[in-house]
Formats: structure tokens, C-alpha cells, sequence
């Protein structure tokens, strides 16, 4: 599956080409199951500035068996079923992966699953301990608390012991607060909810939403506490045509201006290629980190639906409309 061209959902175009042999450092997985993420759809509509060279095939994680390794790389042999987080390339019956990306698929554990759960809570995982360092005890806003990697933040944050107040819908209330959340509605004043806490601030706030938001997270942070943005969502869903013509002016109002006037609280847009480059070790332990929580049963990521690869245009729209609750996962033919 690939996007020859920037867009809406209709430019995903099936393709087909030889299906070479792997060479030195990569290996060759056949793919069982590909999870769709927000992040596809902003490199498919040309949002994330950087995005991979034209014609790409969308899909940050995938699950799969080793089919081959590639010659004197050192990987896990063909036959067993690895995952693996990527910048593109998950939309597909067969990857190409460098060999240090892969981590085993604990036995037992369900691709489909797995697949549901790779990306978010790898990225929650890395936010919450390795970027802000929360502690038990400590509490935190995460907005968009009933997406994807808002749950993931709260189931978590709750085997840490740390408590969440998430914005989310009024319909999504209830299903925040069986994860352990304290929902808050986001068509209110978040901001007048964490005033009203214990210290009227919170230790840190994780932020999708971007623009000028950025800015207003920031404010619901302690000292010595951290706003983390991962996201620029309102660019594309055009909820404030401002941030679309703008979000360049909102990153830097939210992110960098804070910094040169120094308060005691931090700012920082959470990047895993980036934070890889300087913990080197971190991908591979927090990947397999969140795997092994799901091999105990104490997470659940939530699966709302698997599709095959071939309707992967339908997938991007159902996410796009919010039509499908929970993970939507591709499954190749081959799988």
C-alpha cells in the first residue's frame, strides 16, 4: 500500500513489486498485522513536516514472522515472530527491517494485540518515565484521554501509581474512569479544573493537540514539573483554521518561548527517533517492556477493529471520523 501522493485517504494506492532479498543488517518479515495511527494520516495529508520521500508505504508498527535474514547480520532466525517499530513501511504483506529493530513476540501473546499496542504504549511508556520522570504519587493531564495513546497513558499511569485527570468527551466519560482516570470534559476550562487541585497545578501534561494548546497546557504545570507536546492535531483536523495557518506560531509560543524566560518549568516535543539517538538502549528495553505487560495481562490495548490491508483507505477514513473505538489493525492476505 502506498502514497504516491500528498492527500486525503483516497491517494492510498495498492502496489505490487518483486519481492527482493534482504541485504546486509536487514531482514525480511512477512507481516501479520499492521496498526493504523494518527500519525499515518498526518504524513498522508503532508502535516509532519520531514516525512518520508514520495512514493512511501505508511505504517509506523508492525507484527510478523522472520521469512529471511539477510547475509552476516545477526538477527532472530527465520520462523520467529517479531515486532517492530518503523517510520513507514507497516502497510505491506512482506518488510524490510533492520535487524536492531526487532524485538521478539513473547509466546502466547496475539499479533493483532500486539500490534494494537506496539506504537501507543511504547510512546506513553517513553513519555511518562523516560521524558517527564512522573513518580508515584504524582499527578498528571493528558489530553485525549480516550484515544489510543490516551489509554495507554492510563492504564500505565496506574501501575505506577500516578494519577490521571484526562480530557475527553462527555460520551468518553465513563470509559476514562474505568481506566482508573479522572475524566474532564474537553468542552470545559481544563485549565480551571487543575487550578482547583491540591497546588493547582499538576507535574506534568502531555499535549497532542498542539498550535497555541501547547501554550495553555503549559500553564497547568507546577514548577519543576514538564509540558510535553507529541502531536499537532489541530493542524489537521482544522479545528482552529488559526492553527492551521499558524502552527508554526503556536509551537514556538508553547514550546520554545517558555524556555527563554526561565520559571522553573520545562517544555519539550517528544520525539522517539530523537530520544533513541541520545538513549540508545531505550528502544529496544521499553518496547520490550510494554510487550511483557502484555503477555501478564496487565494491560489491554483496545482493538477496535481489524481490516484487511487491501482496505486500508477505509481504515484512515473511519479514524479520521472517529467512526471506530480502539485500534484499527490491517491483516495482509498473507497473514
Amino acid at each position: 500500500m502506498s502514497v504516491p501522493r500528498l492527500g486525503g485517504a483516497g491517494v492510498l494506492r495498492l502496489s505490487s513489486d518483486e519481492l527482493p532479498a534482504p541485504t546486509v543488517g536487514q531482514v525480511r518479515v512477512r507481516v501479520l498485522a499492521a496498526g493504523v495511527s494518527y500519525g499515518d494520516i498526518l504524513l498522508r495529508a503532508g502535516v509532519i513536516p520531514g516525512g518520508p520521500k514520495r512514493p512511501f508505504t505508511p505504517g509506523y508498527d508492525l507484527v510478523g514472522v522472520v521469512d529471511q535474514v539477510g547475509p552476516g547480520t545477526r538477527a532472530p532466525e527465520p520462523g520467529r515472530r517479531v515486532v517492530a517499530l518503523v517510520r513507514s513501511g507497516g502497510y505491506a504483506e512482506y518488510a524490510f527491517v533492520a535487524a536492531n529493530r526487532l524485538v521478539p513476540l513473547p509466546d502466547g501473546v496475539d499479533p493483532v494485540e500486539a500490534s494494537a499496542l506496539a506504537l501507543n504504549y511504547f510512546i506513553a511508556q517513553q513519555m511518562l518515565h523516560r521524558v517527564a520522570g512522573v513518580r508515584r504519587g504524582g499527578t498528571v493531564l493528558v489530553h485525549g484521554a480516550s484515544g489510543g495513546v490516551g489509554t495507554a497513558f492510563l492504564e500505565l499511569a496506574a501501575l505506577a501509581g500516578v494519577t490521571v485527570y484526562g480530557t475527553c468527551s462527555a460520551a468518553r466519560a465513563e470509559q476514562v474512569q474505568a481506566l482508573g482516570g479522572h475524566p474532564v470534559d474537553r468542552a470545559g476550562d481544563f485549565l480551571r479544573v487543575v487550578r482547583g487541585l491540591p497546588g493547582g497545578a499538576v507535574d506534568a501534561v502531555f499535549d497532542p493537540i498542539g498550535g497555541r494548546h501547547f501554550l495553555r497546557s503549559y500553564q497547568a504545570v507546577r514548577r519543576g514539573g514538564v509540558m510535553v507536546g507529541f502531536g499537532q492535531n489541530a493542524a489537521l483536523r482544522g479545528t482552529d483554521q488559526r492553527d492551521l495557518l499558524t502552527g508554526a506560531q503556536g509551537f514556538l509560543g508553547g514550546i520554545v518561548l517558555p524556555k527563554l524566560v526561565p520559571d522553573g518549568k520545562r517544555t519539550l516535543f517528544y520525539n522517539a527517533w530523537s530520544l533513541e539517538k541520545s538513549h540508545p538502549a531505550a528502544y529496544q528495553q521499553d518496547l520490550a517492556t510494554v510487550l511483557e505487560l502484555l503477555r501478564k495481562g496487565r494491560v489491554k490495548p483496545r482493538v477496535g477493529r481489524t481490516m484487511p490491508l487491501e482496505e486500508a483507505a477505509d481504515a484512515h477514513r473511519a479514524m479520521e471520523s472517529a467512526a471506530v473505538t480502539g485500534k484499527i489493525v490491517l491483516v495482509p492476505a498473507t497473514a
